[in-house]
């Protein structure tokens, strides 16, 4: 067939519509457009797009929710776009983060992404969040409960995020461990036994492990929503490090057997501190308090053993540390191995994720796709992994990310069900 044989097929939905559309073909017939017009019409957009699907129409101009339903519904393409749609507004939080993001934006342009990179800046990740709602940004990268915050709250999609290992999103496993002597303990009885946390508020130490025993029904909190005080009446004595401190603990409050499980510094002070003068802090912290019988339970990521033995100059403590004295606690109250946390554990803690509105996933990730082909493994130059030269950590993107992979289902399926209903277990607080 030739060219002048061509015809393309324009889908519109009102008589208004369908007059111009008619009108465009009449004066466009015999012109040298290597084609022509026809027109149907169509009950809705839906309908344009199944038309466009199963061929009995070929285009459609169509806003940001239709395009975005068009490309993740029907496997549709865009054509043309309106010239703003090739600008990406990146939120960030500080200077050197600005930095990253214009030196990126200069290394970018003239490149072959389709698009051009502007940065903004915002007083925290809810500020981001409300810009990239209004539109006066176009995406941030955000951690696991800013990410359900956006969702939830913001009505945000992801379009893409992180992967460490270049195959998933799953960032680590939060884990209990135990010691193997303790034979009579279990994730489903855990009342009045002691616990060992790496800090207040961490998603380690705090938000999985409490959300499971809230989802567990194994704790319960008051109207006044208060977590800290719900813990201390459930375990008999633990280390929280930070949780008399006065951001967490202004009233002064919080039960002082929170703190029992905690040794401080080698003089005895600094004890319950959120800092590693506490040498229950942290981790390697948690890990400690166990090890050696001052709790019963540690609240640990699934690395923190290795991560912890793995080092030059090992503290006294870790030389005498046995792998084989130590086991996982599972969630239905059975026992693994240390190396069985891919099915033993309380949660799958996600992978940080570019937070964009729900029209826009396509377009950001391809420009990401693109970005990341060019400066994702860049060893001179702007690398978009590598945040050493601006004096941060995890600007933009966390440093040694291998991958951005496409989010093609939505945020809460990039969370996943364990992640995310611990983090329901504390919507008491205000998510929103």
């Amino acid at each position: 067939m030739s060219s002048q044989n061509e015809t393309i097929t324009w889908c519109v939905l009102s008589d208004a519509e369908e007059q111009k559309c008619l009108d465009f073909a009449v004066h466009s017939s015999g012109k040298k457009l290597h084609g022509k017009l026809h027109c149907t019409r169509a009950y809705n957009s839906i309908d344009c797009m199944e038309k466009i699907k199963n061929g009995t129409a070929d285009a459609a101009t169509m806003a940001g929710d239709d395009i975005y339903a068009a490309g993740w519904c029907y496997g549709l393409e865009l054509a043309a776009g309106e010239s703003y749609n090739a600008i990406v507004t990146w939120c960030v939080l500080s200077d050197a983060e600005e930095q990253k993001c214009l030196d990126f934006a200069v290394h970018s342009s003239g490149k072959k992404l389709h698009g051009k990179l502007h940065c903004t800046r915002a007083y925290n990740s809810i500020d981001c969040m409300e810009k990239i709602k209004n539109g006066t940004a176009d995406a941030a990268t955000m951690a696991g409960d800013d990410i359900y915050a956006a969702g939830w709250c913001y009505g945000l999609e992801l379009a893409a995020g992180e992967s460490y290992n270049a195959i998933d999103g799953i960032s680590y496993y939060v884990v209990a461990l135990a010691r193997k002597s303790s034979s009579d303990i279990s994730m489903l009885e855990m009342h009045e036994r002691s616990s060992c946390h790496p800090g207040i508020q961490t998603t380690v130490g705090w938000t999985v492990p409490i959300g499971f025993l809230m989802n567990t029904s194994q704790i319960s909190v008051d109207e006044q929503c208060n977590f800290p005080k719900a813990v201390g009446d459930f375990f008999g004595y633990s280390c929280v490090p930070g949780v008399k401190d006065p951001e967490y603990d202004p009233k002064g409050n919080n039960p002082k057997n929170l703190c029992e499980a905690c040794i401080g510094d080698d003089n005895d002070g600094n004890i319950c501190a959120n800092d590693p003068s506490e040498r229950h802090f942290g981790e390697a912290g948690a890990l400690r308090c166990v090890a050696e019988n001052l709790g019963d339970v540690a609240f640990v990521k699934h690395s923190t053993v290795s991560d912890t033995m793995n080092v030059k100059d090992p503290e006294s403590w870790v030389k005498e540390l046995e792998l084989d004295d130590l086991k996982l606690l599972c969630p239905d109250g059975t026992e693994a191995a240390l190396t069985e946390h891919r099915k033993c554990n309380l949660a799958a803690v996600p992978a940080s994720a570019v937070v964009v509105r729900p029209e826009d996933k396509c377009r950001v990730f391809k420009f990401l796709n693109r970005a990341q082909r060019m400066f994702g493994s860049a060893t001179q130059g702007f690398s978009l992994f590598d945040s050493s030269p601006y004096g941060g950590k995890d600007l933009m993107f966390t440093d040694g990310t291998r991958k951005l992979l496409k989010v093609v289902g939505s945020y809460s399926s990039w969370l996943g069900p364990s992640y995310t209903k611990v983090l329901q277990a504390f919507e008491c607080e205000g998510v929103c």
